[in-house]
Order: C-alpha cells, then sequence, then structure tokens
C-alpha cells in the first residue's frame, strides 16, 4: 500500500492535465517567463531589435487589454497584458511589435499586435531602420576583419582586436586619438633535422612575421581616417564608410 502511494505522488502532475490547450498555454507562459528573466531573445528574420543599438530601454503604454503571443505570426497565446501598464519594446516586425510586460501568467516577452500600443513615431521608425541598416553593414566588415570611416572603437576593436598602441595628437582642428595595428602573415620556412630514426628529415613550419601596419585616426569617437603607414595591407586599398551611428530617437 505504501509502495502503491510513493508511486503515485512521484508520478509528474503534467499526465494528469486533460486539456491540452491548457497544458500548451502553461507551457508556453513558462518559457516565455524565462526568456523574460534571462534576457534571451529568439531572432527572427526580417525584425529589427533594439538591443543591438538602444542604450535605454524604451518604454512604452499598453492602451487596451492585449493579447501576447510567442512568435511575430501571433499564432501562439501566451497570455493578456493588462490596460495602461508600461511594457518594454524589444523588436519591431512588419505587422508585430515584440515587448516585454506583465500578464497574468506572470513576466512574458512575447509579440503583440501593434494596435494594442499608442502608434509609433515616424521618426523614431525610419531611426530603427538606419540603426538596423549600419549595423547590418558594420557586422559584415567586422566579419571580414575591415575597418571604415566612422566606426566607433567598440566596433574598430571587434574587427582588428586591441591595438598594439595608442597615441593622440593635438592640432587647430581638436585632439584625435590614434591607434595602430600590425597585420601578420603566417609565412612558411622549411626546416632540415633527423628523426628519432637518425634519418635526415626536411618539414615546414610557419612563422608569424609582421605584414602591415595601419594607423585608424578617432576624433570625437568614430574613425576619421585610415594611415597605412608601412607595408601593404591591401592593393588598391581605400578607406571603406559607413554611417555614423544615428542618434535613437524617444518614442
Amino acid at each position: 500500500m505504501v509502495h502503491a502511494l510513493y508511486k503515485s505522488t512521484m508520478r509528474p502532475r503534467l499526465c494528469r492535465v486533460s486539456t491540452p490547450r491548457i497544458l500548451l498555454a502553461a507551457c508556453l507562459a513558462v518559457l516565455a517567463q524565462s526568456f523574460a528573466f534571462s534576457g534571451s531573445v529568439v531572432r527572427e528574420p526580417g525584425v529589427i531589435y533594439l538591443e543591438d543599438f538602444a542604450a535605454h530601454p524604451v518604454k512604452i503604454p499598453v492602451k487596451e487589454d492585449a493579447s501576447i503571443y510567442y512568435q511575430p505570426d501571433l499564432a501562439r497565446y501566451l497570455g493578456t497584458l493588462k490596460k495602461g501598464q508600461f511594457v518594454e519594446l524589444q523588436a519591431v516586425a512588419q505587422g508585430a511589435y515584440r515587448v516585454r510586460g506583465l500578464a497574468q501568467q506572470g513576466q512574458v516577452a512575447g509579440w503583440v499586435a501593434p494596435g494594442s500600443l499608442p502608434a509609433l513615431k515616424k521618426e523614431f521608425l525610419e531611426g530603427l531602420k538606419q540603426n538596423a541598416q549600419r549595423h547590418e553593414e558594420v557586422a559584415t566588415l567586422i566579419s571580414h576583419n575591415e575597418v571604415a570611416v566612422n566606426m566607433t572603437p567598440d566596433e574598430v576593436v571587434a574587427s582588428l582586436g586591441k591595438p598594439s598602441r595608442k597615441s593622440s595628437r593635438q592640432d587647430g582642428n581638436g585632439r584625435e586619438e590614434v591607434w595602430e595595428f600590425i597585420k601578420y602573415e603566417r609565412v612558411p620556412q622549411e626546416t632540415t633535422g633527423y628523426d628519432r630514426f637518425g634519418r635526415l628529415v626536411s618539414s615546414v613550419v610557419y612563422v608569424k612575421v609582421p605584414a602591415g601596419k595601419v594607423s585608424v585616426v578617432f576624433d570625437n569617437n568614430l574613425v576619421t581616417s585610415l594611415e597605412q603607414t608601412e607595408g601593404s595591407l591591401e592593393r588598391d586599398a581605400r578607406p571603406r564608410l559607413v554611417a555614423p551611428p544615428p542618434l535613437v530617437l524617444n518614442n
């Protein structure tokens, strides 16, 4: 009898839930709550995510009770956001906004219909699009270890690593900061020696040697010029240009 009771109490509670929709909604709510607390965002294609460039959270009120969904197609229900509360805007997609707020089931992060929130200002949406386009261009440059005019110091470090030397200079136009980077190449060298059997053998080793040096000049925390001072980093290299970081507008 004790054994039977023990087995009964150890069975998962989910086995006794008879309504699949209730179970699904509960699981999605728990999953959304874990994402809300961890800050993780599952990336969707074609969506602008504010965390890529927003310095501060953007808070907006809920103008009416709003259903919140797991994905931007608004097909998997998570819960309901109450009218009047402020939620954090996390992403903007065509036909849906991702927000984080307090639903009836607890903290959730998901997608709501735009009509549930006040209309976003045209200038704000345009600023988001400009930021997203620049973010994509800079990410491509970084993936190729390249630098362009109007990149920030953090972006340059992400692309080239830490500089080998920093300096500053003052002229009639103001104060500039100069970072120097050395590019290395692995050059093959043939060596000759004896193996453990006393036989003369040749092998190739790769030695890292300096291949060129470039100076990155910053003014107002943006790259203004690239000066190739030694070697040839790229033949016929011309400075790339990206848009300066646009200001994140308040909605």
